[in-house]
């Protein structure tokens, strides 16, 4: 489910209005994409590191589940065996069915190819994905936070050989606030203004302070002004856009390890970029080839014509009987949740879940280390709580309450609801039966529509009837938008380096009193408010962290909804290919770490 980037003062509705989940989904749909990149140059190239599986999270072959015999399955967060070579190719295959575009703010095409010749002025951390310095070596919070100054790198060429400069980030933030075709210019609802005030030094100037511009914002990929900029300044006002760029005219340039030497309808080739300012990649060469269809992308994977698949499903991986590689199972910020609905026209006291004892009752009949199994494999992290996956915001110390059925019936009972009639179905004393309705989109991860069938059977055994039902897109808005007669609201997305989710639980942003917010359930409690408006009203990492972890236990304590973990990605690395490291932003976007070892098969 795509999440929104705007973000207001929670506390004042009329100012939440201008900027919202829905108003900008467009900004969401492309700001996912954003920022998927590695650690900075000058790190250790290869190195081999022992995972520590969070809670709930099985290291190596997962229990109950027969993998072919040429994948194995790391219990390394990285592959480094050997010393690293130069030379070769390196070849991914990606969805999609086109390449004509190149315009960054649009996000047309696959993050592989951006993220190969493009950089931005930050990364996120790839195990925290807290902002670290790229082509900004240096950036400072002025004017009590509505001023953000980046100091760029001196060493930074352009493919071109032009030297990075200030005026090329300037240009390329104006392009994203206002490209026609921008995908995210709802990350720059608050910006005031950009400026150059030297050559290596950019200004970003905000109406308010903005919490999530460095993380989400400053990671987007810069490019060149001089490349552009004429062709932008020759363009009507009205409708700007670097989306009719003559893109065949010359080949893009970036600042990047990667340099594009060729493209066509569906293939990128890029070679190794001799003048770059970190550390050059060992492979010559690298081609991004688009396909659609994740069965033909296995196949591609298969046959050798694709070194690195991701993301890939274990149902998959057991196919792959003539293959040889490594799975690599690895932390990710995706968070799967179901949300309690308190307002719903279909009940008659106006929700199942307002006694607190029912949603614990709820939770504590959920065997989730079953489904983990059965669904993921064991690859996800099912004992953790919340919905919060970024590991820098992440509160470590939330775990759910243990599976126990007989916990759970007798807290429904205190909770006065009882099988009066003995048919399995729990009542009020008023006779209601206790049959829940939980909706989720046909569109979600897969493995969404798997657990939530798991948790309806789960209930069952206390007396809770759940019905799932999965809809359209189209019909999905009309229930909780329009309608909201739903008892639960199930959702499965990864998330952005930046907090963006504080529209989910904020009073302000209910979805019944106001038109532009996100919190699907009504969901209100004063101490979670007050967490977000510190959050919002925060620009140093220590303090929104803390106050993202402060809404975490309130959210847990006063429960949301069901938690339903975060899963692991699932990466497969063909043999003979070295250097894995995986980055929770974009996992195979290290493609510069890799090199050709010998083949373990």
């Amino acid at each position: 489910m795509p999440r929104d980037i705007g973000q207001q003062n929670l506390m004042d509705p009329s100012r939440a209005d201008k900027v919202s989940r829905r108003t900008v989904v467009r900004a969401a749909l492309g700001s996912w994409l954003a920022g998927r990149y590695g650690i900075p140059a000058g790190q250790v190239r290869a190195q081999s590191k022992t995972a520590t599986p969070s809670a709930g999270r099985t290291a190596g072959t997962p229990s109950g589940r027969t993998l072919p015999a040429g994948i194995g399955v790391s219990s390394e967060v990285s592959s480094a065996s050997g010393q690293p070579k130069s030379g070769g190719a390196l070849r991914i295959v990606r969805p999609g069915d086109g390449l004509g575009n190149f315009n960054p703010s649009a996000f047309r095409q696959d993050p592989q190819i951006p993220l190969s010749y493009l950089e931005p002025l930050v990364r996120p951390d790839p195990t925290t994905m807290r902002p670290l310095p790229w082509l900004a070596e240096h950036w400072e919070w002025r004017e009590d936070g509505l001023e953000l100054v980046f100091k760029l790198r001196g060493d930074v060429l352009w493919h071109d050989g032009a030297p990075l400069a200030a005026a090329d980030a300037a240009f390329t933030f104006e392009v994203y606030r206002t490209d026609a075709d921008s995908a995210v210019s709802g990350l720059f609802a608050l910006v005031e203004g950009l400026d150059a005030v030297a050559e290596r030094e950019l200004r970003v100037r905000f109406t308010v302070r903005d919490a999530n511009w460095l993380f989400n914002a400053a990671t987007l990929p810069i490019v060149s002004k001089s490349q552009y900029g004429a062709y932008w300044q020759g363009m009507s006002a009205s409708r700007q856009t670097l989306s009719e760029f003559d893109w065949s005219g010359a080949l893009p340039v970036g600042t990047g390890p990667w340099k594009i030497t060729e493209w066509g309808a569906t293939e990128v080739e890029f070679a190794r970029f001799d003048q770059y300012w970190g550390s050059e990649p060992w492979l010559d060469q690298l081609e991004v080839t688009l396909l659609d269809g994740p069965h033909a992308r296995l196949e591609a994977w298969q046959d050798g014509d694709s070194q690195m698949l991701w993301p890939v499903r274990m149902p998959e991986v057991q196919t792959l009987n003539d293959a040889t590689g490594t799975l690599y199972p690895v932390p990710a910020a995706s968070v799967m949740f179901a949300a309690f609905n308190f307002v719903n026209p279909n009940q008659p006291a106006g929700s199942l879940w307002t006694d607190l004892r029912v949603r614990l009752a709820a939770s504590q009949a959920i065997n989730r280390e079953r489904y983990a199994e059965e669904v993921f494999g064991g690859f996800t992290r099912w004992q953790a709580a919340g919905a919060v996956a970024q590991p820098w915001a992440h509160e470590d110390d939330l775990t759910i309450p243990a599976f126990s059925p007989d916990a759970a019936s007798v807290l429904l009972t205190e909770a006065g609801w009882i099988d009066y009639d003995g048919d399995g179905v729990r009542e009020d004393v008023n006779g209601w039966q206790f049959r829940p309705v939980a909706i989720l989109r046909e569109d979600s991860r897969p493995e969404l529509a798997a657990v939530m069938a798991r948790v309806a059977r789960d209930l069952a055994e206390v007396g809770i009837a759940l019905t799932v039902e999965v809809l359209p897109a189209d019909e999905f808005d009309d229930r909780w938008i329009t309608r909201r007669d739903y008892d639960l609201i199930a959702y499965a997305y990864d998330q952005l380096p930046g907090f963006t989710d504080f529209d989910l639980y904020g009073s302000a942003w209910d979805i019944r009193s106001n038109a532009a917010g996100w919190n699907p359930g009504g969901y209100a409690n004063p101490d979670a408010d007050a967490a977000i408006n510190e959050f919002l009203g925060a620009v140093s990492i220590e303090r929104q962290a803390t106050a993202l972890q402060r809404l975490q236990r309130v959210v847990d304590e006063d429960l949301f909804g069901l938690w339903l973990g975060f899963p692991d990605d699932l990466v497969l690395v063909a043999g003979g290919i070295e250097g894995f490291t995986p980055d929770m932003s974009w996992q195979t976007a290290r493609t510069w770490d890799l090199w050709h070892g010998s083949d373990r098969s």
